[in-house]
């Protein structure tokens, strides 16, 4: 039994980022990811996780999952952002997918302001949320 829900929130419009995210990753990508968030649905204190960041200061009401994909000679970062803490005791709440370069540049640039915006937005209702299958 998961001791985590997984939630995407989508867009008025009825669009997903993470699931447009997710499609426009290569398999490697995705299924690391997927086993990422396998992994912390079994976690119960995410705290203890590698994994898993509640991000503070400009960033505070979001959280990171970290996992990376080693590609010789390279390892690319990833970073999907959601909702931390959790609205509702033990569910997460994915926001949108990114990469971290070598150098700290996000791909998209934007994604943690994104990410808040997207949080604003189903705070004042605006958006569904649905289990992240």
């Amino acid at each position: 039994m998961s001791a985590w829900r997984l939630k995407a929130y989508w867009l008025p419009g009825g669009t997903c980022p993470i699931r447009d995210w997710y499609r426009t990753q290569d398999v490697s990508v995705q299924a690391e990811f997927d086993a990422t968030l396998a992994t912390l649905e079994a976690t119960v204190d995410w705290s203890d996780s590698k994994s898993f960041k509640g991000l503070k200061r400009d960033h505070a009401g979001l959280g990171e999952i970290s996992f990376l994909l080693e590609v010789k000679p390279s390892v690319r970062r990833f970073r999907p952002v959601g909702i931390w803490p959790p609205i509702v005791e033990g569910e997460f709440i994915l926001l949108l997918g990114c990469e971290k370069q070598r150098n700290g540049v996000l791909i998209p640039e934007d994604a943690f302001t994104l990410a808040l915006n997207y949080k604003r937005q189903w705070e004042q209702g605006e958006g569904e949320i649905h289990d992240y299958v």
